[in-house]
């Protein structure tokens, strides 16, 4: 992680790409007994127009997370975040999150940044967007 005095406005941090696999994400839906048949039932989901089982906004969105945390290291760093859902999610797509530094600023003594996050599929389709502020060391 860099410091608050080396980082730029404009900047952006590291890219973070994943794929949605198949199994990893059937084994998260038994471990949180996921009821919605649209992030399980292939059929189910295509009967409501979805080309394919829609992935849970909240299983993306841990990955939203690890996007910050393989660049700030430390959870404690992420004080605030927003996001929003703009299309869905299917099963094999794979993820792509961008983060830019968008301020600099210093309150009460702490060193913060704020970002604006975007999460793109293979096809460079925004499924997700979002803001963070982090505080990093000066």
């Amino acid at each position: 992680m860099r410091s608050y005095n080396d980082v730029k406005i404009g900047e952006e941090i590291p890219s973070f790409t994943i794929k949605m696999d198949r199994t990893i994400y059937k084994q998260y839906c038994k471990l949180v007994y996921e009821i919605n048949p649209l992030h399980f039932n292939e059929k189910y989901a295509q009967s409501l127009g979805f080309k394919s089982i829609v992935v849970a906004g909240v299983f993306t969105y841990s990955f939203f997370l690890r996007s910050l945390l393989t660049w700030v290291k430390n959870p404690t760093s992420i004080k605030n975040l927003q996001i929003r859902f703009h299309e869905p999610v299917y099963i094999e797509d794979t993820l792509t999150h961008r983060t830019k530094i968008r301020k600099k600023y210093v309150k009460d003594s702490i060193h913060y940044i704020d970002c604006h996050v975007r999460v793109e599929n293979q096809d460079k389709e925004l499924v997700t967007s979002g803001s963070v502020t982090l505080v990093l060391n000066s």
